[in-house]
């Protein structure tokens, strides 16, 4: 089959075509089949209007010792202007509510729990959550493949908005974690459809703009899920933050069913039942049951004191390795994998992978304790410390995004922007951990604000880097796995903060409390209710925060050492131009032989 490379070219030169077809009907014909230009196992040359480009003919050849990757021409040129724009604000929505819960969830967390008397399980409102998308994220992928963006976004918002529902209503802890279980269902394909989509729409060079102002979108939620969700909890009840994302929701769902157009690459099946049938079933079998064991073995460490060498809990733990090794080796068998592993050989996207999970879950493992430090140790409002994570998350994830967009979209090189954007997580993270409630406000903010802003100016230089390696072809599974490592490390981070967290807590109250009579007992209804502080006299009530306070600051100093991990493997993250090229070619070869593998 002949590949198809897109050059760009100047808005107002005339575009080199065929004698009688433009440019996006002849690849639009050649896609569908109705057109064969060349001849087999050649490469034609396209051009595609881009602005400041210049031109390329058809007989001009790509660089030597570089790929030129398979790209599909911008939907943005064949559709109007306020058809794009409604389009985006549809799709955006989906980021809005989705980061609308990110902040939400942790400030409701400890009221919740609290209320429902199980504090014990206060991170699996947030883990659970986010494993449940990581395992059904790979899916989405296959949707878009198979039956369309449409399709996949829909079905998106249908898990997402019947799991919130069941959230409103849930009347104890357990039916609340398995709503939240549910909604994940949804959420994995929110920001990962919506992603795709925006890149079938825009040119690669403008994708890191666009990236900016989606982060602004998802840090404008952030910064209103915390201070709004804590504000309506302390006045008419927690059930109506879920409530709230509903409507959201429904209007995203009914812009991409109404307005979205047809995918640059038409999807492989027409009918639902064909589609599913293509699926991995034994591969998504697995990847749920790897995860679905991992939370289980935290769960019973974490939450009920299970010590490591419990056979529950390091049962599960092997459990969830041995599904996951058996995960990879059914991937290499199997006609239409969940996860293509040939997307993993270059060392170049295999460092992508590495950073986006080791950042994940040291972001999460920081994030998920800040409400806990200020509702318990400083023992502010739920209102306030929703407005500390959401003004600092919020802020710095729309800025953060649109410099490195910016800067992107000028020709910056975002390997070096991506690095060191990540430095003020390690040391935020260690300034953090000596917290005090003596504290003058600003000295919170400035620790947390620019932690945030380092993580979304990665993200942006991260989500680019991969746009650049791999095809339009191959988007949708790439970006998939993507958002997959992404959601991983998030239930990763929760899970392996709130295990530090609880270990650090029963350990440094035996040392305090000494043997004090009943301190078991004290230790089991805190950690069930934090609210048991307040009635401990005066006294012991110090010591239970100290060592509150104290085990907070030693989650914090590991997501520290977790993020130097992040700045490695960020190294090791190859620099590229926004037409696909390696800047330099030396590893362009080896990235060719991997695509072709």
């Amino acid at each position: 089959m002949s590949a198809i490379v897109i050059h760009p070219a100047n808005e107002r030169t005339r575009l080199v075509s065929g004698p009688s077809h433009s440019v996006q009907s002849s690849i639009s014909r050649y896609v569908n089949g109705d057109d064969t230009p060349g001849t087999r196992g050649s490469t034609s040359t396209w051009a595609t209007p881009r602005e400041g480009s210049p031109i390329l003919g058809p007989s001009e050849p790509a660089p030597s010792g570089s790929k030129v990757l398979d790209r599909s021409a911008p939907l943005r040129d064949s559709i109007s202007r306020s058809r794009f724009v409604l389009i985006c604000v549809g799709i955006w929505s989906s980021n809005f509510v989705f980061a609308f819960q990110s902040t939400a969830i942790p400030t409701l967390a400890p009221l919740i729990s609290s209320e429902f008397n199980h504090s014990e399980l206060a991170s699996y409102l947030g883990s659970i959550f986010s494993l449940t998308s990581a395992a059904v994220i790979p899916v989405y992928g296959v949707f878009m493949d198979t039956l369309g963006r449409t399709f996949a976004m829909d079905t998106a918002c249908f898990f997402y908005g019947l799991g919130t529902v069941m959230c409103a209503l849930s009347p104890n802890m357990y039916v609340l974690i398995a709503a939240r279980a549910f909604a994940g269902l949804g959420g994995g394909g929110l920001l990962t459809v919506s992603s795709v989509i925006v890149t079938d729409l825009v040119p690669l060079r403008d994708r890191g703009l666009y990236q900016g102002l989606m982060m602004t979108v998802f840090g404008s939620g952030s910064m209103i899920g915390g201070p709004v969700s804590g504000w309506l909890a302390d006045k008419y009840g927690w059930h109506l933050s879920f409530w709230l994302q509903v409507p959201i929701t429904v209007f995203c769902a009914t812009i991409v069913t109404m307005v979205l157009p047809a995918q640059p690459i038409p999807p492989t099946h027409t009918s639902l039942l064909s589609g599913l049938a293509s699926l991995d079933w034994i591969g998504t079998i697995l990847l749920i049951g790897s995860v679905s064991t991992l939370l289980l073995g935290f769960s019973f460490h974490t939450s009920y004191l299970e010590p490591w060498s419990a056979p529950v809990v390091w049962g599960n733990l092997l459990a969830s390795v041995v599904a996951l090794v058996i995960f990879g080796w059914v991937e290499t068998r199997v006609k239409s994998p969940l996860v293509p592993m040939r997307i993993l050989r270059s060392k170049h996207r295999l460092a992508i992978m590495s950073s986006g999970l080791f950042l994940s879950i040291g972001n999460q493992a920081f994030m998920f304790q800040v409400p806990v430090y200020f509702t318990v140790v400083v023992k502010s409002s739920t209102a306030y410390a929703g407005l500390m994570l959401s003004l600092c998350g919020g802020a710095g994830l729309a800025l953060g995004s649109m410099i490195a967009g910016q800067h992107i979209r000028r020709g910056g090189a975002y390997k070096r922007l991506g690095v060191y954007s990540l430095i003020p997580s390690v040391f935020c993270s260690w300034i953090a951990a000596n917290w005090n409630p003596a504290w003058p406000w600003w000295g919170y903010y400035l620790t947390f604000f620019p932690a945030s802003l380092g993580y979304s100016m990665f993200l942006c230089c991260q989500l680019i880097a991969l746009i650049t390696a791999v095809d339009s072809k191959n988007m949708p599974k790439a970006t998939a796995l993507l958002y997959t490592v992404r959601t991983l490390g998030v239930a990763l981070g929760i899970s392996i903060g709130g295990s530090i967290q609880i270990g650090a807590f029963a350990s440094q109250m035996k040392k305090q409390f000494g043997d004090y009579p009943g301190r078991d007992e004290i230790i089991s209804s805190i950690l069930h209710s934090k609210a048991a502080i307040a009635r401990l006299p005066p006294t012991l009530q110090n010591l239970a925060l100290k060592a509150y306070a104290s085990s907070i600051s030693i989650v914090w100093i590991s997501t520290g050492c977790i993020m130097i991990l992040t700045v490695l493997s960020a190294c090791f993250v190859q620099e590229k131009d926004v037409t696909g090229n390696s800047v330099k070619g030396s590893d362009s070869q080896a990235v060719n032989r991997d695509e072709n593998a």
